[in-house]
């Protein structure tokens, strides 16, 4: 990728400011590397930037919601895929059904959706990958998967994209959506109105983003960024084997087919220290 200066960073990251519901789909805001002569990463100035000059906070906080009477709970969601030809965990969205299958996450509690889209003005801007209920801390949580070390989404671009979506709805409403499966400790419903909306993010250990966790130490605007979102980040702390059963993936095959792990995901958090 071309190397550009930090002066050119930021006036590319202010042209895209205007529209902060499609700010994180910018290709600058995925940029890798260091800028020449002040060698800073670019995560690390436009991470500033968004901060000290745009708030980005306040401003993803003002975007549009999904409007009232438009339900957003996908109603055909049973942990089946149709397209089980393409193996392995680079397919993002066959993981984040596994995980529903395997409905356990840890901290994160029990997964009760996946793949849920988001359009508060009828156009889709992203897709919230799971869903999540912790039963202890009454929490529903909005969860943001990401594992591709081919395109390697930076860690910016993953707190941007799940902190619009996260914003781009009601928290009551969306509390609200799921309130038939908000199964409390003692096994009963857990009223909506005592529920809280969290977002999290969630990759695999060792991966290109959760190394640039581990280096947040040189990037501390972007820890500052993604605790001001309060966002937490969960890596799956062991390798993820997707189980495939051959009459399902052959190229003819046509039935729904369930993705499952060989073995058990546990997740670890990653603590955020910003300044």
């Amino acid at each position: 990728m071309k190397r550009i200066t930090a002066r050119e960073t930021i006036e590319r990251v202010d042209a895209l400011i205007h529209n902060p519901q499609t700010l994180y789909r910018g290709s600058i805001i995925n940029k890798r590397g260091r800028a020449p002569s002040r060698n800073i990463p670019y995560s690390e100035i436009i991470a500033k930037r968004l901060l000290h000059t745009h708030d980005i906070p306040e401003l993803l906080l003002r975007l549009p919601k999904i409007p009232k009477g438009v339900e957003f709970r996908p109603a055909d969601h049973d942990g089946t895929v149709l397209d089980p030809t393409i193996l392995g965990i680079e397919q993002e969205n066959r993981v984040a059904v596994a995980l529903y299958n395997h409905h356990v996450l840890g901290e994160l509690g029990t997964v009760i959706d996946y793949l849920v889209p988001i359009a508060p003005e009828g156009k889709e801007i992203g897709t919230i990958d799971l869903v999540s209920f912790d039963a202890e801390t009454k929490t529903l949580f909005v969860i943001g998967y990401t594992h591709q070390e081919e395109r390697r989404d930076t860690l910016l671009r993953c707190t941007l994209e799940i902190a619009t979506l996260r914003n781009s709805f009601d928290d009551g409403r969306f509390v609200k959506e799921y309130a038939d499966m908000l199964i409390g400790s003692d096994g009963s419903l857990v009223s909506p109105e005592e529920v809280s909306v969290q977002s999290a993010l969630l990759f695999l250990e060792g991966s290109y983003q959760d190394r640039s966790v581990r280096a947040l130490k040189r990037m501390p605007h972007v820890a500052d960024l993604i605790a001001a979102l309060g966002i937490r980040v969960f890596v799956v702390g062991i390798e993820l084997q997707l189980r495939d059963k051959s009459r399902f993936t052959r190229k003819q095959a046509v039935y729904p087919y369930k993705p499952v792990f060989h073995f058990l995901p546990v997740l670890k958090e990653r603590k955020i220290l910003s300044l």
